[in-house]
């Protein structure tokens, strides 16, 4: 198989396509399924002068004609735009000033210097000849294969100070020791970041009744500003705490993203409150250890008094099922952190007796747990989240 490189601009790929002479839609090709987004943002691309990823095509033998074999999407998007399906959208981020003049132009709107800027820019293209019957296929195969990357590491491309605070905080992660070993996962496929990112938006937003998503996320990285120095410093500070709560552990703890987020969260509260941190790190043993092993833990250390077993063991049921199901919900992130205080203030209720809001959780599931007659379950817990307006409580 024989590939040859040449490139030819938008006008030559335009004319080839009006004359049949090269084949969108051959039949191993899928069919055509950008959306009007996807379409605009190759339009965008090709304006601003950026990098389009290059075509391969088959040539017939015998023959003029090209069949595309790798980027069918993209050539249907130019076709589509210059012959007036979809208009241009200025509003692309990272905005420009001459293409937000564009927004909502048809190709019969673009001035003849515009179209001529459009048809001039040139795209690689790979004419493939000389191949035996299976290579083509194989090589659409290789080229399609799903990368899956995660959205961290889509993310990873950005360069804004954000993203850059974010990397920095992983690092120190990886430098102060977080590891498999010790928590329970890695940073592969970029864990941390993610972790971190999404911790540092909830506490900017101060709330946990808004969902933080991959969106969420990516938004963010496009603004021009990063988070501030007291929050990039104040989370290094709850790594800090959660790094000794981990370390301290005689057995290695089995932390998830979820979990890690909820502990950097109560973290993060407990250092605001200014509580004493060798209760929280005593805590964090106490709560792992019960979580990990709840339906057997009957040793009195970890049973609070006048918590009942059972009460225990529903309560960890509830925290383990939004840990491992529906865990980015804004009612399961609630949910972890009301059980995480609620247990904190049955352990040490001294800790939190001077906070309204806390001491009244504790007072909650002292009830909860005393009540033979009142059904107790996960319906229970977030009642008395609403009840206490506990995700604004950040």
């Amino acid at each position: 198989m024989h590939l040859t490189p040449s490139d030819p601009d938008i006008a030559t790929l335009y004319r080839k396509i009006r004359g049949d002479r090269l084949d969108l839609q051959p039949n191993f090709q899928r069919g055509e399924v950008w959306g009007k987004g996807k379409k605009q943002r190759l339009v965008d691309s090709v304006l601003r002068g950026w990098h389009i990823p290059p075509i391969h095509v088959i040539q017939v033998p015998s023959s003029e004609k090209q069949e595309v074999l790798d980027g069918q999407q993209r050539l249907a998007a130019i076709r589509d735009f210059i012959e007036g399906h979809f208009p241009i959208n200025g509003e692309q981020e990272p905005l420009e000033k001459y293409i937000q003049a564009l927004d909502g132009m048809y190709w019969s709107d673009l001035s003849a210097e515009m179209r001529g800027k459009f048809e001039d820019f040139t795209i690689r293209v790979l004419t493939i000849s000389d191949y035996k019957p299976r290579e083509p296929g194989e090589l659409f195969y290789r080229l399609n294969q799903p990368t899956n990357l995660t959205s961290a590491e889509q993310r990873n491309a950005y360069f804004g100070e954000a993203r850059q605070q974010v990397k920095s905080l992983t690092e120190y992660m990886e430098e102060v020791g977080f590891t498999r070993e010790l928590m329970g996962f890695s940073n592969s496929r970029m864990a941390y970041d993610d972790v971190l990112a999404k911790f540092l938006l909830t506490l900017e937003g101060a709330t946990l009744t808004k969902k933080v998503t991959a969106n969420t996320v990516t938004g963010r990285y496009r603004e021009s500003t990063g988070f501030s120095k007291e929050l990039t410093d104040m989370s290094k500070s709850c790594l800090d705490v959660l790094y000794e709560c981990l370390n301290r552990r005689e057995y290695a703890s089995k932390l998830n993203k979820a979990t890690i987020s909820s502990w950097l969260i109560f973290i993060y509260k407990a250092i605001d409150l200014e509580l004493d941190l060798e209760e929280v790190y005593e805590f964090f043993d106490n709560f792992e250890n019960v979580r990990e092993d709840h339906e057997i833990v009957i040793v009195p250390k970890f049973i609070p008094s006048g918590i009942t077993q059972a009460f225990l063991v529903k309560t960890f049921q509830v925290y383990q099922d939004r840990a491992s199901s529906r865990v980015a919900d804004t009612s399961s992130v609630i949910l972890r952190d009301l059980i995480l205080w609620g247990m904190y203030s049955l352990y040490f209720p001294d800790g939190v007796e001077e906070y309204v809001s806390y001491g009244d959780v504790n007072s909650i599931f002292h009830y909860l747990s005393s009540q033979k007659n009142v059904v107790y379950n996960e319906a229970s817990l977030a009642k008395v989240s609403r009840d206490l307006n506990w995700g604004d409580i950040i």
